[in-house]
């Protein structure tokens, strides 16, 4: 009888009205949570050992004045190498700008040879080595070296593998060769040989990442820094690459720079950073709208609660009287509602799940990703939990309000 008399005293309109908004709500939240766990494998894989916004500055070569007077047959042709480095003026000049965050140098060998030998790639080669801050590299590469490790970390441009797989590999020196991925490349190890006036070390070695964005055979700062100082000349290097973070981006005013001073990049950095940035960006935006509906409709049903309430204060103080505890008044109230969050909440996994199913498919077999873990359901069912526990407490305290 007590609860025929308090479903009078409901508005089906306002109970429907949250239902509907709340699955709304949290049908956004994950279905946004799902695309951004599934999309972030392939972020992770696009993204680069550089950390975001970084990009590589150089001179453009073919705009530089050109000067050789041994080759007079190539005048026009050849560069006054002199031009292709940065000065100090320029340097501080682009650390000056609003939209530069961090300007770093490249470090590199200076005055001493450096020979690779990888035997199962049969690769006997001079070499090169330079460094940038150990920040800009991928937490997940194996990224240290000390004297005492005598295990030198490589990272080296993609093309060069594609190079030895595509070209060098199709030689007849080297048609032995088998091809190579870059799991591969990884288990192999090499000997670094150095040598100066000051004397000669060998070196085990082993390349521990690849790069898309800067043509250069990276090592760690710290054996740059060593090498230099044990078998390297007191020298001055004049940098002709430095590696450059941008604030932001999208800024306009970093291409027309760039061309002003004959600079360049590989415009592909900043493009994947800008979808990257504007990928995170929509996701961060539909997030907060998805809890906006979510908490408008929490908000929604407390108020209609609460009207509810007011609008029998009458009713619900009578029930008092006549020896209802505010456990028995509250406990059809709690289940009308806490019923349909219930119902919302499921509806709103299933829908997110479904919704899924509708990408996931082609987003796998497109980017050769495999599926992640999902965490619709687990999502679903703190988020109901917590609605249940805060719903239970505030239908009791209005409850209570309105009685005492």
């Amino acid at each position: 009888m007590i609860w025929r008399l308090q479903f009078k005293t409901l508005l089906p309109l306002q109970i429907i009205g949250y239902s509907i908004t709340l699955c709304i709500g949290l049908v956004l939240i994950l279905t946004t949570i799902n695309i951004y766990t599934d999309t972030k494998p392939l972020l992770e894989k696009e993204t680069d050992v550089f950390k975001e916004n970084a990009v590589v500055v150089s001179k453009k070569i073919s705009n530089l004045s050109t000067i050789s007077s041994s080759l007079s047959s190539l005048r026009g042709k050849t560069v006054n190498r002199s031009q292709t480095y940065f000065s100090n003026k320029e340097i501080n000049d682009l650390k000056s700008k609003d939209y530069v965050k961090e300007v770093n140098l490249f470090k590199r060998a200076n005055g001493f040879d450096i020979y690779l030998d990888i035997k199962e790639l049969g690769l006997r080669t001079d070499l090169f080595f330079e460094s940038i801050p150990d920040k800009y590299i991928e937490t997940n590469v194996n990224w240290k070296w000390s004297e005492k490790k005598q295990l030198i970390p490589i990272i080296i441009p993609k093309d060069y593998l594609k190079l030895l797989n595509l070209g060098y590999a199709e030689t007849k020196k080297a048609n032995r060769i088998p091809l190579l991925s870059y799991d591969a490349v990884k288990s192999l190890t090499g000997k670094v040989l150095i040598e100066s006036p000051k004397g000669k070390k060998h070196f085990l070695c082993k390349i521990v990442g690849f790069t898309e964005k800067i043509n250069s055979i990276l090592v760690p700062e710290n054996f740059i820094n060593w090498a230099n100082e044990n078998y390297g000349e007191k020298k001055e290097i004049k940098p002709n690459k430095i590696l450059v973070e941008f604030k932001d981006p999208n800024n306009k005013d970093i291409v027309k720079f760039l061309k002003k001073n004959n600079y360049e990049i590989n415009k592909q950095d900043l493009e994947i950073n800008k979808l990257t940035n504007i990928f995170k960006l929509s996701f961060i935006v539909v997030f907060i709208i998805s809890i906006v509906i979510l908490v408008l409709s929490i908000a929604f049903v407390i108020l209609s609660i609460n009207l509810i309430f007011q609008r029998n204060k009458i009713t619900l103080i009578n029930l008092s009287h006549i020896g209802f505890s505010l456990k028995e008044i509250s406990k059809f109230y709690n289940y009308i509602i806490i019923g349909c969050t219930i119902i919302s909440t499921l509806s709103s996994i299933f829908l997110a799940k479904f919704i899924r199913t509708l990408y996931i498919e082609n987003y796998l077999s497109v980017f050769g990703l495999s599926s992640n873990v999902n965490y619709t359901t687990f999502i679903g069912i703190s988020t109901l939990i917590l609605l249940i526990s805060f719903l239970h407490v505030t239908i009791k305290r209005k409850i209570k309000e309105v009685i005492y």
